[in-house]
């Protein structure tokens, strides 16, 4: 079964969020400043990114994806484009999926160590989206 690296879905989605956290209680520790929003701001964005994640699994061929606790079908005919961006994957459906427009997720294990991703993912969707293959 393909699915997201659960390693590393606990550190991006559950450990990195909570860090981000603690790190914005040193800042308010001593009060509030004005000054200090040029800091929090992408930390907060950062966080909210983190913990949108999706875990992606095909367990039977059919594509779903969870962000909290219930899975969700994503058919074949509603992705537009799929890809990865830096160390997540995204899926670019005909509908929007709120916050950021496309559902990213956690990748599984890269297949080359030191070279551009290789995501068994990644190729197993485009290779069964047809109009990605064109």
């Amino acid at each position: 079964m393909l699915r997201s690296h659960s390693s590393n879905v606990f550190v991006l989605k559950y450990y990195g969020p909570i860090l981000l956290l603690i790190s914005t209680y040193t800042f308010w520790s001593h009060g509030f400043h004005w000054g200090q929003l040029i800091f929090l701001i992408p930390v907060f964005t950062a966080t909210l990114f983190l913990s949108s994640l999706a875990v992606l699994e095909i367990p039977d061929g059919n594509i779903r994806y969870r962000r909290l606790f219930s899975w969700s079908p994503a058919p074949y005919d509603e992705i537009a484009d799929c890809g990865a961006v830096w160390i997540f994957g995204y899926l670019r459906l005909r509908r929007f999926v709120f916050p950021w427009g496309r559902l990213y997720f956690v990748l599984d294990a890269n297949e080359k160590l030191f070279d551009r991703g290789e995501y068994p993912l990644l190729r197993y969707i485009q290779k069964h989206v047809p109009h990605l293959n064109a």
